[in-house]
């Protein structure tokens, strides 16, 4: 067939048919991605074992010894979680303790303070009452004082006056007793009796 000359519309159709779709593209490029990430994924641990085994060569430590490290590491961790969770019960514990006590000394506070008003109240009172009684105390000494002072100015008053009677009554006696005996030259009060004598302190002048 010369090449100048048009070709037929079913050649067209046919190249159309044969070209790839866009869409056919881009589902095998999500296909490719995919196994390439999915291979990336199968071949890391790989790779990290081996990186670890490489690091246990560089320190020189055998997987046996090294996994005999990581459960005896494990061993005193879940010890150290339970020392940890006990440390943590007992402190609770001595929480409360001191919420107690601190509840216990806020009520001891309260009643000493309670304690200590009623003491200053009971302390004011006895003050003022002990003050009262001694003003009345002293108000009725001034006044036993008084009336005493009166007493002993009538007693002498009165003193006054029997030694005056008895002595007026034994001049009267003695004088005329002293004509029988002229030896008589004093008196005696013997059980409220004038008798008149000779050479006693009380006198007579007739």
């Amino acid at each position: 067939m010369d090449p100048d000359l048009p070709r037929p519309k079913h050649d067209k159709k046919e190249r159309k048919q044969i070209q790839p779709h866009h869409r056919h593209i881009s589902m095998l490029l999500i296909v490719v991605i995919f196994l390439i990430i999915l291979l990336l994924i199968m071949i890391k641990p790989a790779l990290l074992g081996y990186r670890v085994s490489s690091q246990f060569k560089e320190i020189e430590l055998e997987v046996a010894e090294f996994m005999k490290e990581l459960e005896l590491t494990k061993s005193n961790l879940i010890i150290t979680q339970t020392n940890l969770d006990s440390c943590k019960s007992l402190n609770q514990y001595y929480l409360e303790e001191l919420a107690e006590e601190k509840n216990i000394s806020f009520q001891c506070g309260q009643e000493k303070n309670e304690l200590q008003s009623k003491y200053r109240q009971l302390q004011t009172e006895y003050t003022f009452n002990i003050s009262k009684i001694k003003s009345e105390f002293e108000q009725k000494k001034n006044e036993i004082q008084i009336n005493l002072t009166q007493y002993k100015t009538k007693y002498n008053e009165l003193q006054s006056i029997y030694n005056e009677v008895v002595s007026n009554a034994a001049y009267n006696m003695c004088c005329k007793a002293k004509v029988d005996n002229k030896d008589i030259d004093s008196y005696i009060i013997s059980n409220g009796i004038i008798i008149c004598t000779v050479g006693e302190e009380k006198k007579i002048t007739c």
